[in-house]
């Protein structure tokens, strides 16, 4: 049956025109014996491709291709194995692909009596004195973190590893963070006076960052600090978290192996400076450079609308720089509309979520323990019951101590959940408006990071707003993420035609993740109830198949080193078509097919690239980035085994026509 098919498929190659240009020499390389994925849009398949220079001068039959083969070609043979496009990664922060040599927890679960003696292991291994900063890498922020009687927080266990350090951890999403009572001591104001993080500074110093600040029932802070919150702390996240203050002879070299080792020949990094710039610029000025890249540049230090204008102006400069750059354009801008969505139940009380929902959020009440599985929703706190009322009417007069106690064990919930909130944008939303709408006139393609409903409305309303200029000067327009939206958007989305990079490897279940934010969007039962499609987060989460059917663009985006250092192509991939853990499915509804998965990772980013009338195909004429892979995926998708496309390897990969990684047998 697989003969067929495939003769079959090449068949319809040859008859649609995929096959031969007209010959006058010999090819370079030729792949032979090959299942020739094209991608183009008829999605027809091959069995050979020549390739001269950098270029593709061949696609078509292993007779044929003969033709192409002389004294000098290196012929491949491929022994069946799938041939497709290079990948397009486009939301990643490449320069953090690369493990630092520094305290590192690799996204491992751990409770947190668990981590004290991991994290004291990194004070002895790095040799840190006291006084000095333990910074803590990939700490995986949704996966265990499990309180005990002595550590009920994560300021507790931070500080049982050391009090006479300041330490802090970043989370592996990028978004949340961790200090111990040293670090928050450390914290400055806006004046750059440390005047340390407390519920009175809170309150006062820190009273913009308070949505983003996981506290007790008193107001003191357990140690979570997300967002903006973490800057007063800590303000490195470029330097520590993305290891973009690294040397580029030390750094970007091994950039570029793993993306060649993981099949991607281009990129958008989603958060570019100056200085990370000029280490691409020094990686193509090597030789070294095996990637296309396309430089999203960082937004404004400032929420000050008046001085967007300037930056841009600087941002201008630095894309005049690399307009005579072959593999490298700073055509981009990137914008964070909002934070994340994930609260922590596992606090008392429950922290809530940060980036902005169209609907206040829920206020759960959680119960039982994770260990033995019993832990999850216990009841919600009607926020229209009297006692709450007189809470929203006064809320400083439930802070004392001895009447939150009082209040908890009368009530069963804290006074704290008596407040609404819908949570917060990254920014203004004029100051989100005004970035949008200048950086489109300034010339640039807009990437606004969108993860809530109420961020991707503003960014797609915008967006709608400043589309004939985008289109004027050929510019795209794209959200990242897209977590959950409101349907009404989701069609907008698709009759503007935005191209909408979801990590698709997030579209996978799991409990402990979506206890985190399930329970505060819509009222949950209990753990299959929140994967029920009646539920308006299970509904529109990820909400991808939709957004193609109204004419959105899918792309792909890993965003590592969020989640993973490691991108993970065919993890993602996969879970676009399967969007499963083998238990649960994430709405089944919003799966796309293969053929619309490989379409997202190959020509719809090479559109958003705006290469793809050289790249994202395998067709004449077009620039040799190609790949080779270890198992046959559409076969795999064709034979309801979505499952296994995460086990794909790359085993070969071409690079503007040349060989730059090739899996050794013993791999």
């Amino acid at each position: 049956m697989r003969q067929i098919l495939i003769s079959t498929a090449i068949t319809v190659a040859l008859l649609t025109g995929c096959a031969q240009s007209d010959k006058s020499e010999d090819a370079d390389l030729v792949l032979t014996n090959a299942y020739v994925y094209t991608a183009d849009d008829a999605h027809n398949v091959a069995e050979a491709v020549a390739i001269t220079g950098n270029s593709i001068v061949f696609v078509g039959t292993n007779t044929d291709a003969a033709a192409y083969i002389g004294e000098n070609t290196e012929v491949r043979d491929m022994a069946g194995a799938m041939v497709m496009p290079g990948l397009h990664d486009m939301h990643i922060h490449a320069l953090g692909i690369v493990e630092p040599d520094m305290c590192d927890l690799g996204s491992e679960t751990l409770s947190l009596e668990q981590m004290v003696p991991v994290l004291q292991g990194c004070l002895e291994k790095y040799k840190i004195a006291p006084g000095e900063w333990l910074i803590v890498l990939q700490w995986a922020f949704s996966r265990g973190n499990q309180p005990s009687d002595s550590l009920p927080n994560i300021r507790a266990a931070l500080d049982a590893v050391s009090t006479e350090h300041p330490i802090f951890m970043w989370g592996d999403d990028g978004h949340h963070g961790a200090a111990n009572s040293a670090a928050l001591a450390l914290a400055q104001n806006a004046s750059g006076k440390v005047v340390g993080m407390t519920a009175a500074t809170i309150a006062t110093e820190f009273a913009a960052y308070k949505p983003m600040i996981a506290v007790d029932a008193h107001g003191e802070p357990t140690g979570g600090v997300n967002e903006d919150a973490r800057i007063p702390i800590r303000p490195n996240f470029f330097g520590d978290m993305l290891g973009m203050g690294a040397a580029p002879e030390t750094t970007m070299p091994k950039v570029a192996a793993k993306l060649a080792a993981s099949g991607i020949t281009s990129i958008q990094d989603a958060l570019v400076d100056s200085d990370s710039l000029a280490s691409y610029g020094w990686l193509e000025k090597s030789g070294l450079m095996t990637f296309r890249l396309k430089a999203a540049l960082g937004e404004p230090p400032t929420e000050n609308i008046d001085d967007i204008d300037a930056h841009l102006k600087s941002l201008q400069e630095l894309r005049k720089q690399y307009e005579g750059s072959k593999l490298i354009q700073a055509t981009a801008v990137k914008l964070f509309a909002d934070g994340v969505l994930e609260g922590n139940p596992l606090t008392k009380p429950p922290t809530l979520p940060v980036a902005a929902m169209l609907e206040n959020f829920k206020q759960p009440i959680f119960g039982g323990s994770i260990d033995d599985g019993s832990f999850g929703v216990r009841g919600y706190v009607d926020q229209n019951r009297d006692v709450c009322k007189s809470v929203q009417a006064d809320p400083a007069g439930y802070t004392e101590a001895a009447r939150v106690s009082a209040f908890e064990s009368e009530y069963g919930f804290y006074p704290q959940q008596c407040i609404p909130t819908s949570g917060v944008l990254e920014h203004e939303e004029s100051f989100v408006r005004a970035y949008i709408r200048k950086a489109t006139e300034a010339g640039f393609n807009v990437h606004v990071h969108a993860l809530s409903d109420r961020a991707v409305h503003i960014a797609v309303d915008e967006f709608s707003k400043v589309k004939s200029i985008a289109d004027a000067q050929k510019l795209t327009q794209s959200l990242a993420h897209v977590q959950i939206a409101h349907p009404d958007d989701q069609k907008r989305i698709g009759e503007l035609g935005v191209y909408v990079v979801f990590t698709f490897v997030w579209a996978s279940p799991s409990v402990q993740y979506e206890m985190m934010v399930a329970p505060f969007i819509d009222e949950i039962t209990g753990i299959e109830d929140m994967y029920s499609l009646d539920n308006y987060y299970m509904k529109n989460v990820y909400p991808a198949k939709s957004i193609q059917n109204y004419g959105g663009v899918l792309v792909n985006g890993s965003d590592a080193p969020v989640g993973s250092r490691d991108p993970m192509p065919f993890v993602s991939l996969q879970q676009s078509v399967y969007r499963s853990n083998g238990e649960y499915v994430m709405n089944a509804e919003e799966r796309i097919d293969i053929h619309s998965a490989i379409a997202a990772f190959t020509r719809n980013g090479a559109k958003l690239f705006g290469h793809d009338d050289k790249l994202g195909s395998i067709e004449t004429g077009k620039t040799a980035d190609i790949i080779a892979i270890s198992q046959n995926i559409v076969e795999l998708a064709d034979n309801n085994e979505p499952q296994r496309i995460g086990d794909t390897r790359v085993t070969l990969t071409i690079f503007d026509g040349k060989v730059v990684y090739e899996k050794a047998a013993e791999e």
